[in-house]
């Protein structure tokens, strides 16, 4: 949580009262009147019934916002040039929602006034602070802060050490999760680990409606990270900032970055501030979690690595034990005497079917349960499996399988 200081012209953040105005830039902009809270959100589903609720945790702030063009060519002022926080110090921008009319989206001309409506969330509109930053205009000569409250505080930025740390610098002595890094300005822990279905059961409906057959969800990864904001000033935080790794620190080629579950740790943060959030991925076939490489900067940005530290899944030529779920130690299995010409069937879902016998080796297909196979070969001994070299009946694919995988087909 960031700390929140008297408000002061000198020496900190001013914050402009609601019916001030205030001269940044080219404008003149004075929060006319706010709503918050349940009037709120009374007032957007009143405007239209298909606006959703606050997410959980957070509240509707609408703010009626007068801006006159004091320059001298005509400029766009539109709901995105602000955002606005509450005690978290999390930066949120003006919400996907139908405001009232007008909404504040407008080319103004010279000396011209328009007005509109914006609608934000945020964690307590009690000390909610408005935020103008227009991307358009760049740099911070023309920021500004306006209280959405009576008696709204500037945030008192403390110093905080925002050099990198050694834990996790090397792919080669990677961090544990729960350890934290600091990388980039920023300080980094990542708390959890979740695959698959787990990932699936917590998502919002742009995931789900992959499916939960689909190969990126099987092999989805669901990261929940704490962050906290080391630089001096407010910073974006995206979730491209983890990619999955080899043991080399590479990242696998393409990582597929998805939606996330609720809370997303993709946030803009101000000094100091807080926030914890997921990230999810979707795999390929040949993405195994090994290392997640952090790296907030992508240009010229150092990195630090975590270490999956076992909570990864295992792949699914690795046999199990019925009755502890634990992997079973390498020892051979009792073998099938399968000869050229047998029909198998795989006996699980997403069978890894590979290019050659060895756990290393690529992943042509992941076999649906049922799958028929024939046996083209006799059976090869490698990395502590028995493998058979199969063609899948229905497309004459070719490659290997673990036989703990497969039984003979009654066809």
């Amino acid at each position: 949580m960031v700390t929140f200081q008297e408000t002061s012209s000198t020496g900190s953040i001013t914050v402009y009262p609601i019916g001030e105005s205030a001269n940044l830039g080219p404008w003149a902009i004075t929060v006319v009147e706010v709503i918050a809270g349940e009037e709120a959100a009374s007032l957007l589903v009143q405007t239209n019934a298909e606006n959703p609720p606050a997410p959980e945790g957070q509240a509707y702030v609408c703010a009626r916002i007068s801006v006159q063009n004091t320059g001298d060519q005509a400029r766009s002022i539109q709901m995105v040039d602000f955002a606005a926080t509450g005690s978290d110090g999390v930066l949120r921008r003006t919400q996907a929602v139908v405001v009232p009319e007008p909404m504040l989206q407008a080319v103004v001309e010279p000396g011209a006034t328009t007005e509109g409506w914006v609608a934000i969330t945020v964690d307590d509109p009690a000390v909610a602070t408005l935020w103008f930053d227009a991307p358009m205009l760049g740099g911070s000569w023309s920021d500004g802060v306006f209280a959405l409250a009576d008696g709204a505080q500037a945030p008192s930025v403390d110093d905080f050490d925002a050099s990198d740390s050694d834990v996790g610098s090397d792919s080669s002595a990677p961090a544990a999760i729960g350890e934290t890094i600091r990388v980039g300005g920023w300080e980094i822990t990542i708390d959890e680990v979740i695959f698959g279905q787990a990932t699936f059961d917590i998502a919002d409906f742009r995931y789900r409606a992959l499916g939960s057959t689909n190969e990126w969800v099987q092999r989805g990864i669901g990261l929940r990270a704490t962050v906290q904001n080391l630089n001096p000033f407010p910073a974006f935080f995206s979730d491209i900032a983890f990619e999955i790794a080899d043991f080399s620190g590479e990242p696998w080629d393409h990582t597929l970055t998805m939606t996330p579950p609720e809370p997303d740790v993709s946030q803009e943060y101000l000094p100091g501030a807080t926030g914890q959030g997921w990230a999810t991925f979707g795999g390929w076939a040949w993405t195994e979690p090994e290392l997640i490489k952090v790296q907030p900067f992508k240009t010229g940005g150092s990195a630090r690595y975590v270490i999956f530290d076992g909570n990864q899944p295992l792949a699914a030529d690795t046999p199990l034990d019925e009755e502890t779920g634990e992997q079973t130690p390498e020892t051979s299995t009792e073998p099938l005497d399968l000869a050229v010409g047998d029909l198998v069937e795989t006996t699980e879902d997403l069978v890894n079917f590979r290019s050659e016998p060895s756990s290393g080796a690529d992943i042509i297909e992941e076999l649906g349960l049922g799958t028929q196979l024939e046996i083209t070969g006799p059976p090869v001994e490698a990395d502590g499996y028995t493998w058979y070299p199969a063609v899948v009946v229905e497309s004459s694919q070719a490659g290997y399988l673990v036989q703990d995988f497969v039984q003979r087909s009654e066809n």
